[in-house]
């Protein structure tokens, strides 16, 4: 019986001592295995798991004007946080709440320190703190602990809104904005990026201008709080960008259109650079900053349209002031020359479809020459003319003249003045141009459409004897392009004459500009919002405001040695040469006094 009730514990012993000797090596495998084999990895993991960084965010690089005035650049600011090192009591509650009575209460502030120490994040208790706060925080700091102050940076624009549409603005990073970016910007992270550029200067260069960030290395605790700053590696600050725009110029043409509704944009010829590019109305940038949603939502509603950018995006009929480049067309190609003479009596008749066109001289300009029709700006002339063009032709001109493609490579948003040709009308209208198109293209009407930016640029290729380079904002193009027409020398003499006629003489439309000793050449013009078959009914028309002609200029100066070209519109402003002119005037003149 003993011998049975040893064998069992015997039995029993073997077994826990099997038991023991298996769970030890599985121990020891484990422990091996831990140590030895995965030992360096999980040392990796526990350094890791101590000893973490953070980005500093970096400071943007400075948008400089050409004259060296400073339109855009980050400037620190400072806001006051939760130290979640060093918990906040009632009492620092209490005389933070007293010293900041108007910005923030016990109650709010109490609630915000509760939810930090609950999520273990430092949250701010005021944002964007001033001089005179952060004074008042330094010298109370022994009774606010638990409070810190952090630094960052805030991008300031200059107030004038003449800047916003070129300067662009910043805003919060979306998808569209990571798609748009990925394909412009190598080894692109979206998740290093609170905000990027969305339009303009700040957009197009938003490579240039965002910097590189900085790393704070730090210990964290087990708890996962940070505790010792270990190290820092500095941020790299943008690249300082320099534009084209004249400061003093720009805000003159701002100020020059007096709230209307248009715009001005002037080339400088000696490099095809742009000094001045308004639209009106417009913002300030500085006005987006924390804006709400609603408020948003009324810009954006605005009948006035302040964020849309007329200069670069702005869809016009030229009207007549296209008619100096058609006029080198129909010299080149012979529809006619500087002695042929039509009689014009305030109409034209276009037999093939029994159309009568009515024109905007009552009585019309009788007898009247390519010099004269220029001068006085003869629909008739011009439409005679235009049931001559070859399509193919009209075409290449346009083509040649860079409508359908894009004008300038940093100015952003940027629409394309549209190529008119079979393509384009089928894709728009479901049939080919026909004869009867040209007539009111051929005085920059119907489908005939430009950009502010487009205008000045046909101005500086009248300027320019028909060479000209493509407008820029900071990079220069240096492709040379030109008009595909072949006058004479003698042909750009009698039309640079003729432009001068305009501004100088008493007939000229753009007589009433005054120019003076400016030697202002240019084409006055007006453009129709609405189709209109009678003066009578225009006068019905014109008793609503927005249903006005639009307001045309363009031109350069001085006309012996052109520096500078001009393009100005205001929408429903009527009379180019009465309201658009002057405008042009006054800014040419301060452009010219500058060089």
């Amino acid at each position: 019986m003993k011998d049975n009730r040893f064998a069992i514990y015997r039995g029993r012993t073997k077994l826990l001592l099997s038991f023991f000797i298996i769970i030890l090596a599985i121990s020891t495998g484990r422990f091996f295995y831990l140590q030895i084999i995965k030992g360096g990895e999980l040392r990796d993991l526990r350094e890791q798991n101590i000893n973490d960084f953070e980005y500093i965010y970096p400071k943007r690089g400075r948008i400089l004007s050409k004259d060296g005035i400073v339109l855009a650049e980050d400037r620190k600011i400072y806001s006051i946080a939760i130290d979640l090192e060093q918990k906040p009591s009632k009492e620092s509650i209490q005389a933070f709440a007293n010293i900041f009575a108007d910005r923030a209460t016990f109650e709010e502030i109490e609630s915000k320190v509760e939810q930090s120490l609950k999520l273990r994040r430092s949250e701010i208790v005021l944002s964007t703190i001033g001089q005179e706060e952060l004074a008042k925080f330094l010298v109370r700091g022994d009774s606010l602990t638990g409070f810190s102050i952090i630094e960052d940076y805030e991008r300031q624009y200059d107030p004038h809104p003449s800047f916003f549409h070129v300067l662009g603005h910043m805003g919060y990073l979306t998808e569209s904005d990571t798609d748009h970016f990925s394909t412009r910007i190598n080894d692109y992270d979206p998740k290093l990026w609170r905000k990027v550029g969305k339009s303009g200067i700040e957009r197009v260069y938003e490579h240039e201008l965002q910097g590189k960030h900085g790393k704070k290395f730090f210990q964290r605790n087990a708890r996962g709080d940070r505790r010792v700053i270990t190290n820092e590696e500095p941020f790299s600050e943008g690249d300082e960008i320099t534009i084209s725009i004249d400061y003093e110029a720009q805000k003159l043409a701002y100020e020059l259109m007096q709230g209307n509704k248009g715009s001005v944009v002037v080339i400088d010829l000696k490099d095809f650079s742009i000094p001045v590019a308004v639209s009106t109305p417009s913002i300030s940038a500085n006005d987006l900053k924390d804006i709400s949603s609603s408020q948003y939502q009324e810009l954006l509603n605005d009948s006035s349209r302040p964020l849309f950018n007329r200069a670069f995006m702005g869809l016009y009929p030229p009207g007549s002031s296209i008619k100096p480049l058609f006029a080198t067309f129909a010299i080149s190609n012979s529809y006619t020359n500087w002695d042929e003479t039509i009689f014009d009596d305030g109409f034209f008749r276009f037999e093939e479809e029994q159309r009568v066109f009515n024109a905007w001289k009552e009585g019309g300009h009788g007898y009247t020459d390519l010099n004269k029709a220029l001068i006085e700006s003869s629909n008739p002339f011009f439409m005679n003319l235009s049931v001559k063009y070859e399509k193919s032709k009209f075409v290449e001109l346009l083509k040649s003249s860079s409508f359908g493609s894009k004008l300038c490579e940093d100015c952003y948003p940027h629409q394309y003045s549209p190529l008119i040709d079979d393509a384009w009308k089928r894709k728009n209208f479901g049939k080919d141009l026909f004869k009867g198109d040209f007539i009111n293209l051929g005085i920059g009407q119907g489908y005939m459409l430009t950009t502010p930016l487009h205008l000045s640029l046909i101005a500086g290729m009248l300027a320019s004897k028909g060479q000209y380079k493509l407008p820029h904002l900071v990079n220069k193009n240096d492709l040379d392009f030109s008009i595909d027409v072949e006058i004479e020398e003698a042909d750009w003499v009698k039309l640079n004459q003729a432009l001068i006629d305009v501004v100088y003489s008493s007939n000229g439309t753009g007589y009433r500009i005054k120019a003076g000793n400016l030697n202002l050449a240019g084409k006055s013009g007006t453009a129709q919002v609405v189709d209109i078959d009678s003066r009578e009914e225009y006068d019905q028309v014109r008793e609503n405001i927005n249903l006005r002609d639009h307001a045309i200029f363009i031109g350069y100066a001085p006309f012996d040695d052109p520096r500078y070209s001009i393009a100005v519109i205001v929408e429903n402003g009527e009379s180019g040469g009465r309201v658009a002119g002057p405008i042009a005037r006054d800014v040419l003149k301060e452009l010219l006094n500058d060089t």
